[in-house]
């Protein structure tokens, strides 16, 4: 870690759901990354929430025993009452509430014609009925505190369509966005800026099984015209920029962080053949 950063969120309080992997010694997701940066950068305390409630509480628990103030909370962000239940006890401990990481999400596996209604609507609900719930469940804590920053992690996939698979997927991720900037226009006045972050191909457990296929995995790396694909911390980076004040003038924006997919130059074999 930069110690120019050492005090940047000196006394805030983050919340992130979907981010169970937060172990230093197991691969990562983005809110693990994000965490342990965030309370190394003087961040108060961070509130962990998921689904994987055994994962979580193991994550915490480590954060804890490196002497920070960390606690974990099972969430399901389609669940209106759970959503108050987590911003109730996380005011209760921590007696503030600064940022929301928006992280949770699951893929569509089948193609328009071949996927159930059920998995489309799961897909659909988890990233925008929760990011809708959680930033309303947020804005009045927030306003409390002083403002707030609301960060929606969406995807590169926003801004494409899909081919094989993962319509919904896409679908649900440009709706993240477009819900963001609403949230900008509705939230600013009380001091809460909402911004989206739209990562490319990343090692997460959200994508190891892309990454643990070498045909897989080689496909995507050659698309990248930064030759790899992104880790944790490259999109910790931008989630904590986004947060921070060197973005105090950033509200309703998208971040694109996919090492140059979107540009929509392919690779080509030979970097020197072609311009």
């Amino acid at each position: 870690m930069s110690m120019r950063f050492a005090n940047r969120f000196d006394g805030q309080v983050a919340l992130l759901t979907g981010s169970a992997a937060t172990n230093k010694h197991e691969l990562m997701g983005f809110g693990g990354a994000t965490v342990w940066r965030f309370l190394e950068e003087g961040g108060k305390g961070v509130v962990i929430t998921d689904v994987q409630d055994e994962i979580g509480e193991k994550s915490a628990l480590q954060l804890r025993e490196a002497g920070h103030d960390a606690i974990y909370l099972h969430l399901d962000v389609t669940e209106e009452e759970e959503w108050k239940t987590v911003v109730e006890a996380t005011m209760k401990h921590f007696g503030r509430l600064d940022i929301l990481v928006n992280i949770a999400g699951i893929l569509d596996p089948k193609s328009i014609l071949e996927i159930e209604p059920a998995v489309w609507k799961k897909t659909m609900e988890i990233s925008t009925v929760g990011i809708f719930l959680g930033t309303r469940a947020v804005a009045s804590s927030m306003e409390k505190s002083g403002g707030g920053s609301i960060i929606n992690l969406a995807s590169m996939a926003a801004k494409q369509g899909s081919g094989s698979y993962g319509s919904a997927y896409s679908f649900s991720r440009g709706g993240m966005h477009n819900f963001s900037m609403s949230s900008a226009l509705q939230l600013s006045h009380l001091g809460i800026r909402v911004n989206t972050i739209m990562p490319g191909w990343v090692h997460t457990p959200f994508t190891d099984y892309l990454y643990s296929d070498p045909e897989q995995s080689k496909y995507r790396t050659d698309r990248v015209p930064l030759r790899r694909w992104g880790k944790p911390d490259d999109i910790a980076g931008g989630i904590l920029f986004l947060a921070s004040e060197d973005a105090s003038y950033m509200t309703g924006a998208e971040l694109l962080m996919d090492g140059g997919v979107s540009a929509g130059s392919v690779r080509p074999a030979n970097p020197k053949a072609s311009q």
